[in-house]
């Protein structure tokens, strides 16, 4: 399959990259570890992000992101699809909504309007902000001077909001409705982040580096206009190399919750820890980011791209399938009787997510299993298997 699929960026033309990472989960999460009591921890562990809070364990990895973001399938709009698909090794992968649910756990759903009711006055935009607009950082600031206990919780939970789950750069604004939303803490909780944060995250990666284009070069190839891609002088992006060789281009920003899509790719592939890049160290976890931990290693891209990316060889990609058990979870937002949705394409048939259909087809043979002992045989009928992604 691999040989007919048109990527955005050539492989020909891959190169090696810095990824900034707007997703602040290391500094955020030890503001909000100093800043609240132990007693608001412990309500923020009850909240819609608690299950969130050691994510900062996991070291985010610029390579693995930006090799996979290489490999995009060419001709694909961000709003007309259910995910963006991935060429990796000889096979293609969706990155869907339903697997960014069962990473993160979030919630997915119709956004709703959020309305400050009959005064379009903003109370702690009020109480805490001189300026109309509101960065991140102005957010951060507030956040860390607050006295009052109520509103250092709320403030806590929009910082989280922001700055993690959906990764927004630190001088951009915030969405002020949140403001008013975190003053009711249920609708808060029962707000769909999910559906807000993997719009986000897509979006960035579709956003994400495109083909170059030398368009701003002269006929002797030594034109001083700017990329495309990158916005840097060509003098700037020429002949840059790695330490392993590699040609090497400025750097992009990686918007929304990055760590979903990086969790996503060891999923995906995991054989990515046999490189010791990455590891599990709880496989029964839920929601799937906390099933893995980042190691010490740092990726390669030339280790990736042999070893995976741009293989010639199936690079056994294991689809994400919910169990029974993690359809039931309050996050879980389509129908029980219909796992996530790929395309048909997107998966080999040979591939399925081994340890969930293990769990999901013990559970239905239990229910099923009807045994006859008739002489020396032992005659099962058992239910179906679901069926692989």
């Amino acid at each position: 399959m691999g040989s007919n699929v048109l990527l955005v960026w050539p492989e020909a033309e891959a190169y090696s990259s810095r990824v900034n990472n707007c997703s602040h989960a290391n500094s955020s999460l030890a503001a909000i570890r100093a800043k609240l009591s132990a007693e608001q921890l412990e309500q923020f562990k009850t909240s819609c992000f608690g299950h969130l809070l050691n994510i900062d364990k996991i070291q985010f990895s610029g390579q693995i992101v930006h090799g996979v973001v290489l490999r995009r399938v060419a001709r694909q709009g961000v709003k007309d699809l259910d995910g963006l698909s991935f060429l990796l090794g000889c096979d293609v992968a969706q990155f869907t909504r339903q697997d960014f649910c069962l990473i993160t756990g979030l919630r997915f759903g119709e956004v709703p309007e959020v309305s400050s009711g009959e005064s379009d006055e903003i109370r702690l935009q009020k109480r805490y902000f001189i300026d109309e607009g509101i960065t991140c950082n102005a957010l951060e600031e507030a956040f860390l001077r607050c006295t009052e206990e109520d509103d250092i919780y709320k403030l806590a939970l929009v910082y989280f909001a922001e700055l993690v789950v959906l990764g927004r750069d630190k001088h951009l604004n915030i969405n002020l409705n949140y403001l008013t939303l975190v003053e009711y803490l249920d609708a808060f909780n029962r707000y769909p982040w999910g559906s807000v944060s993997f719009d986000k995250t897509q979006d960035s990666l579709f956003s994400a580096p495109t083909k170059y284009v030398k368009s701003f070069e002269n006929e002797e190839g030594r034109g001083k206009g700017k990329s495309k891609v990158t916005g840097t002088s060509r003098r700037n992006e020429k002949g840059k190399k790695d330490k392993h060789g590699e040609a090497q281009r400025s750097g992009w920003s990686f918007k929304g919750f990055t760590y979903a899509f990086q969790i996503w790719v060891y999923e995906l592939i995991p054989r990515m820890a046999d490189l010791n890049y990455c590891k599990v160290v709880d496989p029964t976890a839920v929601p799937r980011i906390l099933r893995w931990r980042t190691t010490t290693s740092v990726p390669e891209m030339r280790k990736l791209n042999n070893y995976f990316f741009q293989s010639k060889e199936s690079v056994q990609l294991r689809a994400l399938c919910p169990s029974e058990e993690k359809m039931r979870q309050p996050y879980w937002s389509w129908p029980q009787d219909r796992p996530a949705v790929v395309s048909t394409e997107s998966i080999p048939s040979s591939c399925g997510d081994l340890d969930e259909l293990m769990l999901v087809n013990f559970n239905n043979n239990i229910k099923t299993l009807q045994v006859h002992k008739s002489n020396d045989s032992i005659v099962s009928k058992q239910g179906s298997i679901p069926r692989r992604l």
